[in-house]
């Protein structure tokens, strides 16, 4: 296996070109607090809040998720949900 290739179900992070959101792509494998099954969801996050809920999908691969959240984050993002105090 080569020293960078990817893991199968890692997360994946960047940061969306027109809004500067940071997106996650991630694998789901079972259904948690409302998400509708197993497979790739994406969600959107300002810096220092917490993500934006629901996440989006399921999809089949994390490219097609990828590919939805550069599409569709710029015009999904809310406002940011601030991180409460611990």
């Amino acid at each position: 296996m080569a020293a960078f290739a990817r893991r199968v179900n890692e997360p994946l992070y960047d940061i969306h070109p027109d809004t500067g959101a940071t997106i996650e792509v991630f694998y789901a494998n079972r259904v948690f607090a409302g998400l509708s099954g197993p497979g790739w969801f994406w969600w959107t996050c300002k810096p220092g809040f917490l993500p934006e809920w629901p996440p989006v999908g399921p999809f089949g691969t994390s490219y097609r998720a990828y590919r939805d959240a550069l599409e569709g984050a710029s015009t999904t993002v809310a406002p940011p949900t601030p991180r409460r105090p611990r």
